[in-house]
């Protein structure tokens, strides 16, 4: 029987030819056609070469000319590689130096200008790594946040990161409080500069005389123990400091022609704004890492198997730890495939069972959630009645005044305690998937924080507005209730109560709970207390913990100017804590995550709280008429009426601009351009996204095809390893790693086009 010509193979280092084998076309035809197919598309065309025939093997040889024109294959693969970094090329150390010495060979030939351009380009990005080298040296905790990524993986370290980002977010605050409005007032108070008083403001003040009694210093004698109080509750001493609002003032100076309120009130809102860009920037960069990461990607199982091990823990506790991730990682998938075919296996009736009881789970956590708004409501109510009356109980004791001036912020931590861990145990009788059942669970603690403090704000709004029907008759004269003559400050101070009382629970709960926790697992004889185990270090739990606090201090900041500061130093204790906490007292959580997975919810948790803050306090802003005894709004109807009358002293020409700015036929124009703009980018994404999804099938199927190739030349290699023509061996072996190099490359170029198509899209 005549044999079947075998077309292209690959180079025969020792002969300077190729070698193919022609295969029995009952059993071997196939594979070679596969061979031929995807040797001879690289080079553009097929290389047919000479046969030698015998009844049970024959060789093929193809001369020079087809050596080079195979060896061109591959420098038309390395072309688009040849400017790329060294670092970038996914290839080994040594072929780095070999295409080093190509490069530095290739610069021969270039001209003395060419030349000079890349020596300079390449002066230039070592200038540049020299100084973002000498920069990292400086970055704040560097070591530390390397030390705990060493022993602990990127998960737990991105923590701490996110602690490091919101210290530099309060510390840009700081700067431009510090800058615009401390360091002003400041200047204004030591020079004693000539006072002009507005002269509304006296006929005010001459018909509604209560609304300026505002004298927050204690009379007669003070108890010793008055100061403490005053200074975990903000009050007395620490009232007219430059903490809180009531200190800044709004008085016009003859000598100086700088406007505190429009700096105080443009200070706030620049920040806001900066904050918001920087963490939509942050987002965006932590997608363009997880939306290649598809859930219906066919390689799944096998991408985590090769691509979960995180190469920075050092320590055997660690590896173990995170091997165990890995198969819990696995399970998951597994048991999400089950539900999956659960679902669809489910009849009519059982799927209405389960909405059903899904639906009472679901009002019963409303009904929670509504008991916790309620006592969070009447205690705020409580405490700011002790409060109005507490100057009339002499013999009141200091740890009820402590528990009642505090007695919001504990019923809040309760709740948050509480809630989600009842939270936990409603999720499993609902029967999701289990990583739907962890988010669900997050998104419900973050809507509790969020909502609790809302919540509080809220009634302190009711009782300053008199929203009650009772109490209406308390706002008539000022704007606002006249037992609260200097109504910013009193949210001031609340809010700095829950900063305080937030970073004490954070204290407490590490040498308080987490310590006799360690010392009993380790030292009690008991089999009981050794299967209580060290308390979990949990992810989502500390960074609820830390973005509750930083939405606290966003909603105080206008009322508190240095809650910033005070955050610092806050979050500055914490990250020490938290470091010895980890070292010591805690165990990682069984559920790692990965960095970029937390990033992303690290950042949306924080967007939320940056909304919950802005709604407020633009309510305030916008509608409540500031107090009349205090702060550099006084003169206003509102705090926001500080820009229109700026706006009235400029010229004519600059009001008309900003009038047509803000009329509407220039919001539609600019509201068309937006839309034609994106529209543009949403089609330029879509066809990119159906691009990449094109270019992953096609990664699957060189995947297949590659494993199927190598299959048919290893049971080829065997064959001729056993036959009658042995010396043919050496020529399968080139064979295997001539398929194996054009796949490896075919591959690579694929996954280059995938991400190059990946960051136009997400640039877009």
């Amino acid at each position: 029987m005549d044999q079947v010509t075998v077309y292209s193979a690959d180079i025969d280092s020792d002969q300077n030819s190729i070698s193919c084998t022609s295969l029995q076309p009952d059993q071997e035809t196939n594979m070679s056609r596969e061979v031929s197919s995807y040797l001879g598309e690289g080079g553009g065309r097929r290389r047919k070469c000479t046969t030698s025939k015998s009844e049970q093997h024959s060789s093929v040889w193809c001369s020079g000319n087809e050596i080079s024109n195979l060896l061109s294959v591959f420098e038309e693969m390395q072309l688009s590689e040849s400017r790329r970094p060294l670092r970038e090329l996914p290839i080994s150390l040594t072929e780095k130096r070999k295409v080093r010495e190509k490069r530095k060979c290739d610069t021969g030939s270039l001209s003395n200008w060419g030349s000079w351009k890349q020596n300079r380009q390449k002066s230039l990005t070592r200038l540049k790594e020299e100084a973002i080298g000498v920069i990292s040296w400086l970055e704040l905790w560097r070591s530390s946040l390397s030390e705990i990524e060493g022993r602990y993986g990127t998960g737990i370290q991105s923590y701490f990161t996110f602690l490091r980002f919101l210290v530099f977010l309060n510390f840009s605050a700081f700067l431009l409080v510090g800058g615009f409005v401390l360091l002003p007032s400041i200047y204004i108070n030591t020079m004693k500069l000539n006072l002009t008083t507005a002269e509304h403001l006296r006929n005010i003040s001459s018909l509604a005389p209560e609304c300026f009694k505002y004298n927050p210093y204690p009379q007669g004698l003070v108890r010793f123990y008055a100061y403490i109080l005053d200074l975990f509750s903000g009050t007395g001493f620490m009232e007219l400091s430059y903490m809180f609002y009531g200190y800044y003032k709004s008085d016009v100076y003859q000598d100086v022609n700088y406007k505190l309120p429009l700096a105080y009130l443009l200070t706030m809102f620049i920040y806001f704004l900066l904050c918001f860009c920087w963490i939509i920037g942050r987002i965006v960069n932590g997608f363009k890492q997880e939306c290649m990461h598809e859930k219906n990607y066919s390689t799944r199982h096998s991408t985590k198997i090769f691509t979960l091990w995180d190469f920075c823990i050092k320590e055997t506790i660690m590896a173990t730890l995170k091997k165990q991730s890995i198969v819990n990682d696995l399970k998951i998938d597994l048991q999400e495939q089950t539900c999956r075919r659960r679902k669809a296996e489910r009849s009519t009736e059982d799927r209405l069972f389960l909405y059903f009881i899904r639906f009472v789970l679901n009002l019963f956590i409303m009904i929670l959630l509504t008991g916790a708004f309620y006592c969070i409501y009447q205690a705020t109510t409580t405490s700011q009645q002790f409060q109005r009356r507490g100057s009339e109980n002499k013999e009141m004791y200091f740890v009820i005044e402590f528990f009642m001036e505090y007695l919001p912020p504990i019923v809040i931590s309760i709740s948050n305690i509480l809630l989600p861990f009842l939270f936990r145990i409603i999720v499993r009788y609902e029967e999701y998937p289990p990583n739907t059942e962890i988010n669900l669970i997050l998104i419900r603690s973050v809507f509790l924080r969020l909502t609790n403090l809302s919540m509080l704000v809220f009634s302190l709004w009711q009782h300053i507005t008199c929203s009650d029907s009772e109490s209406k008759q308390d706002c008539e004269a000022c704007g606002h209730s006249i037992h609260y003559p200097c109504w910013e400050t009193k949210i001031g101070q609340e809010m700095y109560k829950l900063m305080l009382f937030d970073f004490l629970s954070c204290i407490a709960v590490t040498f308080c709970v987490e310590l006799p926790r360690k010392f009993i697992v380790e030292h009690a004889p008991f089999e009981l207390t050794k299967m209580l185990k060290k308390q979990q270090f949990l992810i989502p739990e500390n960074v609820l913990d830390i973005v509750d606090g930083q939405t606290i201090v966003w909603i105080g900041m206008f009322y508190s100017p240095l809650l910033p500061l005070l955050n610092i130093v806050k979050y500055f204790i914490i990250f020490y804590v938290k470091k010895h906490s980890l070292y010591n007292y805690c165990r990682p959580g069984k559920r790692l995550f990965r960095a970029s997975s937390s990033k992303i919810f690290f950042q949306l948790v924080l967007l939320f709280g940056l909304a919950t803050a802005i709604v407020p306090v633009s309510v305030n802003i916008a509608t409540v008429h500031p107090s009349m005894s205090c702060g550099p709004f006084r003169h206003y109807e509102s705090a926001w009426l500080i820009i229109p009358a700026t706006v009235s002293t400029f010229p004519s020409e600059v009001q008309r601009f900003l009038e047509y700015t803000v009329s509407e036929p220039f919001i539609l124009l600019v509201i068309t351009i937006l839309c034609m703009i994106l529209t543009t980018l949403v089609s330029l994404v879509q066809i990119n996204r159906s691009t990449i999804t094109q270019l992953k099938k096609h990664l699957i199927l060189t995947g297949k095809d590659k494993r199927y190739l190598v299959k048919k030349l290893s049971s080829r290699s065997q064959h001729l390893q056993h036959g009658p023509f042995r010396d043919s061996s050496s020529e399968s072996d080139t064979l295997s790693r001539a398929g194996l190099e054009i796949f490896n490359n075919r591959t690579l170029s694929s996954s280059i086009s995938v991400n190059s198509l990946f960051q136009e899209n997400q640039h877009n």
